[in-house]
C-alpha cells in the first residue's frame, strides 16, 4: 500500500472481496485504509462479485483457517473455517483461463498471480480452477523465518547473521531445511581441518563464544534437534494478521523485484510443483525457488544431496496425502 512493494511509481487499485453480509465491516476497513492516505493508493472498492483472472494483476487470499498449511477435517466444523472453505471453492470455480488470457499475458508480459496465506488455500484454488497455469500460484511459509530464529537463539547471534536457508516442505510438520555454509555469514571456518567441527559449518571460536561445544552443534544436531525445534515453533501457529501482512508484503516484493528489476531473486515459497528434484508434479510444496522475470524455477543446488533425496521421499508422501485429503473434501462438496 505504501508503494515499497511494487515500486514508487505504481498506483494501486484495491478491491476487497467479501460476502454480501460482510459489506458493512468491509466498508469500515475501507475508510480506515483511506484515512492512512498511502501515497500510491489510487482507489479502494468493496466488491461481492467474484473476479476473473483478467480483472487484476495480483490476487491476495487471506483465509481464516486455523492452520493455513495443514488440512484438518475436524476444523471444518468451525463456522468461520467452513465459510472460508465455501468462499474459496466458489472463487476457485469461477477462475477460468481462456485462450484470450494467454494471448493478453504474453502481450502485456505480466501474468496475474495468486498469493495465498498457506498451502491449503493454494491447493484448493489450483485444484478447482479451470486451465490456470500452475506457475501463477504462490503462498507464504513461516519455516524460513522460524529456522533462522531457532539458529539465532541457539548460537546467540542476530537473525540477520544467519546464512541463506533452503526449505523443502509438504506442510509445516513435514519438511527439511538446509542452511548455506558457513552457518554464520561472517564466520571464518577455513577448510575444517584444524577443528573438531564439521567441515565448513562453524568455527571453533564461534562455538566457544556461543558457549557451546561440538556435541551441542554439529551436522547431526542440524538434521534432528534443529528440525524438531523448528517444527515445535511452527506447531504454535504463528499465523496472526500482522505476521501474514508482513509475509505477504515480503513475498510480493520478491516476486515484483524479479519482474521489474531484471535480477534473479531467490526465495522459499509455496508453489505448485513442476516435478523438479523428484517432487510430484502438480502438487503443492514449499520449495527453494529462483524468480527470473515472469517465471520461476526450483533451486537445484542441493539436487545431488543424498540426505535430501532421502527426506524427499517422506515429504512427497505427506504432500500426496495432504493433496488427497483436499480432493476428497472437494469431491464431497
Amino acid at each position: 500500500m505504501s508503494g515499497l512493494v511494487f515500486g514508487d511509481n505504481v498506483f494501486i487499485d484495491l478491491q476487497l472481496l467479501v460476502y454480501s453480509d460482510k459489506v458493512a465491516p468491509a466498508e469500515t476497513l475501507k475508510c480506515e485504509l483511506e484515512k492512512c492516505a498511502f501515497s500510491n493508493t489510487n482507489s479502494i472498492q468493496v466488491i461481492t462479485n467474484l473476479p476473473r483472472p483478467k480483472d487484476a494483476d495480483v490476487f491476495c487470499v487471506m483465509s481464516d483457517f486455523e492452520n493455513p498449511n495443514y488440512f484438518d477435517i475436524d476444523g471444518m466444523e468451525n463456522e468461520t473455517q467452513f465459510d472460508t472453505m465455501y468462499l474459496l471453492i466458489k472463487f476457485a470455480n469461477h477462475l477460468v483461463w481462456n485462450d484470450d488470457d494467454e494471448v493478453n499475458s504474453q502481450k502485456n508480459k505480466t501474468k496475474p498471480i495468486f498469493v495465498t496465506d498457506g498451502l491449503l488455500a493454494m491447493n484448493i484454488l489450483f485444484s478447482l480452477s479451470k486451465n490456470l497455469p500452475k506457475d501463477l500460484f504462490f503462498c507464504l511459509s513461516p519455516i524460513e523465518v522460524i529456522a533462522k530464529s531457532v539458529l539465532g537463539d541457539h548460537l546467540n547471534v542476530r537473525f540477520n547473521q544467519i546464512n541463506e536457508v533452503r526449505v523443502w516442505a509438504a506442510n509445516d510438520r513435514v519438511f527439511h531445511v538446509e542452511v548455506e555454509k558457513p552457518i554464520i555469514i561472517t564466520d571464518s571456518v577455513g577448510d575444517g581441518s584444524n577443528t573438531q567441527c564439521d567441515r565448513k559449518i562453524i568455527s571453533k571460536a564461534t562455538l566457544q563464544s556461543s558457549k557451546l561445544d561440538y556435541t551441542q552443534f554439529n551436522s547431526t544436531w542440524m538434521r534432528k534437534e534443529f528440525i524438531e525445534k523448528v517444527a515445535s515453533y511452527a506447531a504454535r501457529n504463528p499465523y496472526g494478521c500482522i505476521y501474514k501482512a508482513a509475509e505477504f508484503a515480503k513475498s510480493l516484493k520478491q516476486i515484483w523485484k524479479a519482474r521489474t528489476g531484471g535480477t534473479k531473486v531467490c526465495s522459499n515459497m509455496g508453489v505448485i510443483s513442476d516435478g523438479s528434484i523428484g517432487t510430484a508434479k502438480g502438487y503443492p510444496y514449499v520449495l527453494p525457488i529462483i524468480f527470473n522475470g515472469n517465471t520461476w524455477e526450483v533451486n537445484k543446488s542441493y539436487e545431488d544431496n543424498s540426505y535430501l533425496k532421502q527426506e524427499m521421499k517422506r515429504i512427497n508422501k505427506a504432500a500426496e496425502e495432504e493433496h488427497q485429503k483436499v480432493l476428497n473434501l472437494l469431491f464431497i462438496s
